[in-house]
């Protein structure tokens, strides 16, 4: 498992939001050898290479829409640990089969050569959304799942694998993180930025409702303490800020950091989703919103953190206007917006 007494650390999606920020803040660690798994080997090595020292970061090829037991088996050879941030992320429109093939197949083969090859921990990027659509208030971790969309029910279908491994690897963690935003991000946030930007937003009833963000960076501060303190056996935490934040709030701080002046509009959730529903109709894929996406608005999810504090200490270091400002940039350099 190592080399010089040095643990070997494989980050599963390694060019990702989330994984590459996990390879930046395990190589400002220093300690671990560190290997990182990519669809395209050569694009990966372009595009971090351009943000962080990657000489000593080992690359391997491998598609997890079809990879084998053989190829995951040769991925965790020789490593202690697996960060598994691989994964498709949520896809509006997407069949559930797409989600099943990379988010839970080979979840299966990537634990399956975990203990193969004896890895000893395995950390698993779940999603706050197995919680359901809510409403949800300071959410724990005991509460039992309610996944709806695809994209929720084959993470929580991993999960309960995992789970049903009973210590077959001696240390599983799933982290289930809220909203993340940062630089790669091209999810709901990004289209939020958008919105701001091209002054099409508007707030849904007044934009009070409250919602658990976290900062790239600082999710994968999280995962790093996961990774140094949970405990053996398995365990489920949240990871949030811990201080939600109304959608008014976001989209002021949105606002702030495009230079957008306008004041916008507050108008009632049911006839913005009869609009939405319209445009949806006539514009499908040019409508600036969809009624999806104004129920999420509209909808409380905040989350409790308390457990995974308790565990490792965890704090957020970045404001939100600060990692508002960091995806901005990073949308801007690649002509995003």
């Amino acid at each position: 498992m190592t080399s010089g007494g040095l643990k070997k650390i494989l980050v599963t999606g390694g060019s990702g939001m989330i994984g590459s920020a996990v390879l930046s803040k395990l190589l400002e660690r220093k300690g671990s050898l560190l290997k990182t798994q990519v669809r395209d080997r050569l694009a990966a090595r372009a595009k971090l290479g351009k943000a962080m020292d990657i000489t000593m970061v080992e690359f391997e090829q491998a598609d997890f829409t079809r990879v084998g037991a053989q190829e995951m088996q040769a991925l965790t050879k020789d490593c202690d640990t697996v960060i598994h941030c691989a994964g498709l992320v949520h896809n509006e429109g997407a069949a559930y089969q797409e989600y099943e093939v990379v988010n839970v197949r080979a979840t299966q083969l990537l634990a399956e050569a975990c203990m193969a090859t004896g890895v000893r921990t395995l950390i698993f990027l779940s999603t706050s959304a197995v919680y359901g659509k809510g409403p949800f208030k300071n959410i724990e971790e005991s509460t039992p799942p309610q996944a709806k969309t695809p994209y929720a029910v084959s993470k929580v279908t991993s999960e309960n694998y995992l789970q049903s491994l009973n210590g077959r690897i001696p240390r599983v963690v799933v982290l289930r993180p809220s909203l993340v935003f940062g630089e790669g991000d091209r999810g709901n946030m990004l289209s939020l930025i958008k919105q701001i930007q091209k002054e099409e937003y508007v707030h849904v009833s007044g934009g009070v409702t409250p919602k658990s963000l976290i900062y790239c960076q600082d999710l994968a501060d999280a995962i790093l303490l996961a990774e140094a303190k949970a405990p053996a056996g398995f365990n489920i935490y949240n990871v949030a800020n811990p201080s939600p934040v109304s959608t008014k709030e976001l989209v002021d701080t949105i606002a702030e950091v495009l230079g957008v002046t306008k004041k916008f509009a507050s108008v009632p959730e049911g006839l913005l989703k009869i609009g939405a529903g319209i445009a949806k109709t006539f514009m499908p894929g040019k409508a600036p919103v969809t009624p999806e996406q104004i129920e999420k608005l509209a909808t409380e999810t905040t989350c409790s953190i308390d457990k995974f504090v308790q565990t490792t200490g965890f704090t957020p270091r970045t404001a939100l206007k600060k990692g508002i400002a960091n995806e901005v940039e990073w949308a801007r350099s690649g002509e995003l917006i």
